[in-house]
């Protein structure tokens, strides 16, 4: 769950995405440049999260919860 979802949370996950080992639906990133979403669901590898996480804060995103789903 982020503070915001504009733009610089945006880049973070487009950014994020290119990793061969990220997945993250197209829609969702569409919506949360829109303004309309400030939480989305990714694929990474557990060691991802911390960077991804470092990258939000670094640009003056809040982020209030990581919440780890399983299959």
């Amino acid at each position: 769950m982020l503070g915001s979802g504009k733009s610089p949370a945006v880049e973070v996950f487009e950014a994020a995405a290119q990793q061969r080992s990220t997945s993250i639906d197209p829609q969702h990133l569409v919506e949360m440049a829109a303004g309309r979403r400030r939480s989305l669901t990714l694929c990474t590898p557990m060691q991802m999260v911390p960077e991804i996480v470092r990258s939000l804060a670094h640009s003056n995103v809040a982020v209030y919860q990581v919440q780890l789903l399983e299959e």
